[in-house]
């Protein structure tokens, strides 16, 4: 069974004896599958680099408060047109670890980026495929910078224009989203705690 990838909460714990949340790791599948997923939906399954970054965070933060997961999970941070998956993009610019895997599917063509070929869709639920084709129609009638402007959400205009500013991007703490949202943050821990024993128990070397 393949389980590298699969979202995962790192865990750690403070001097004061609490756990706190601290990043979902990536799921590069789910991520494929759900660009693919929107640049299907798009004219010539192609799509400026902004606008699908922006769709998959939206998807992400939705399904957070949803469900108390992402969909794809992964390092987010705040850059100038508003909150991005950095990983996804050093995949679109082909400097991710998993670059290999991204480009079997992906073409980048600079700002777009198009689907070159069919990915078979196995991770996604029906939730997600659903939240994704939902989010797309939604902003069919949207161009990109607005899509984008639709991001800027708390948490990015706390990092983005805090006092900490400092250069062209900056980490943003999944606590500040589950704040935001109202997420269960107990639910997650937990939900985490039993993802990390499932894939501790069958994790193989890729």
């Amino acid at each position: 069974m393949r389980t590298k990838g699969r979202f995962l909460l790192s865990l750690s714990s403070g001097n004061s004896g609490d756990t706190r949340m601290a990043a979902f790791k990536l799921d590069t599948k789910k991520a494929i599958e759900a660009a693919a997923t929107l640049l299907r939906l798009s004219p010539d399954r192609s799509m400026d680099r902004k606008r699908l970054l922006a769709l998959l965070y939206l998807a992400d933060r939705t399904s957070l408060e949803d469900s108390s997961r992402p969909v794809i999970g992964g390092k987010l941070v705040a850059v100038p047109f508003g909150p991005i998956h950095g990983e996804v993009l050093d995949m679109i610019k082909g400097i991710h670890r998993d670059t290999a895997e991204w480009a079997q599917y992906f073409e980048n063509d600079y700002p777009r980026v198009r689907l070159a070929q069919d990915v078979q869709i196995s991770a996604l639920s029906r939730y997600e495929i659903d939240l994704l084709n939902d989010l797309s129609e939604r902003c069919s009638g949207m161009d990109t910078w607005d899509v984008a402007e639709s991001t800027h959400f708390p948490e990015w205009k706390k990092i983005y224009y805090g006092p900490e500013k400092h250069g062209m991007s900056y980490p943003i703490k999944l606590e500040d989203i589950i704040k935001e949202v109202g997420a269960d943050k107990s639910q997650i821990l937990k939900d985490a705690e039993e993802k990390e024993y499932f894939n501790a128990l069958f994790a193989v070397t890729k």
